[in-house]
């Protein structure tokens, strides 16, 4: 029997009535979305952060992608790849700063509080004629999970209609859209206290190029212990190895 047979002969009549809320939401916030896009001409991309899943809707932005005529589809993955490649590496990198400050800014506020809050970011993305070109995108959550936890997120694109010598940077806000008030993000307050101690220390040592075993012998602990650590490092910072870890927590001032 596999492990999702299992999982499956695990679930109770509750367990199945919340997936079909679930999918309910889920199936509002699309039809919820498509009127947005159309309307702002703009792509959204809804990600699933509980399925890894992810929804892609456009309006006439989708053109500016080279986005075939689809208005909606989805991809098995939280990350938008086909739109990613195409923003400039050192905003790509930037915006996933703004986002991870923003992530932990969320987590301190009530979960109904966390829904009025956006971030608002100009990054450079190549366009239909292969220019970079300024491109405005926002960051928010729809839903809450049932247990509290953040669900549904939303990246939305469209253009920018600032001129790029009036900001510098990706020129990241965090905003309240129900009171109007926000704040640059620029120093990543909402990260300081991300990693903890030990972790500092490994991911210090791993930026000298000490290997895990060597690791493990100068912090007197287990080569386990250390992976564990290693590997909660790359999931607080949203990374996928150890390079990206080192040169994310130096932008953050966290090995400092």
């Amino acid at each position: 029997m596999s492990v999702i047979t299992k999982m499956e002969n695990k679930f109770s009549s509750e367990s199945l009535d919340s997936l079909d809320k679930r999918r309910e939401s889920i199936d509002q916030v699309v039809e919820m979305m498509k009127g947005y896009v159309q309307i702002e001409h703009s792509v959204a991309v809804i990600s699933d952060l509980a399925e890894k899943k992810s929804y892609i809707l456009s309006g006439n932005f989708r053109n500016f992608f080279e986005m075939d005529s689809s208005e909606y589809f989805t991809i098995d993955s939280i990350w938008e790849d086909d739109i990613y490649q195409r923003i400039h590496p050192d905003d790509l990198f930037d915006r996933h700063l703004l986002e991870l400050d923003f992530f932990n800014f969320l987590k301190t506020l009530k979960p109904e509080e966390r829904l009025n809050y956006t971030t608002n970011c100009k990054i450079r993305a190549i366009n239909s004629n292969k220019e970079y070109q300024h491109i405005q995108h926002r960051n928010f959550y729809l839903k809450n999970s049932s247990q509290g936890g953040l669900w549904l997120a939303v990246c939305l694109y469209n253009y920018s209609y600032e001129r790029p010598e009036s900001f510098s940077g990706i020129d990241g806000k965090i905003i309240n859209t129900k009171t109007g008030v926000f704040f640059p993000v620029g120093a990543y307050e909402n990260c300081i206290g991300l990693l903890s101690v030990r972790e500092k220390e490994i991911l210090n040592l791993i930026s000298k190029g000490v290997i895990s075993k060597e690791i493990a012998n100068k912090l007197n602990i287990s080569i386990n212990t250390v992976n564990r650590h290693r590997q909660n490092i790359l999931e607080k910072l949203n990374v996928s190895n150890s390079m990206e870890a080192v040169r994310t927590a130096n932008a953050l001032q966290l090995l400092k």
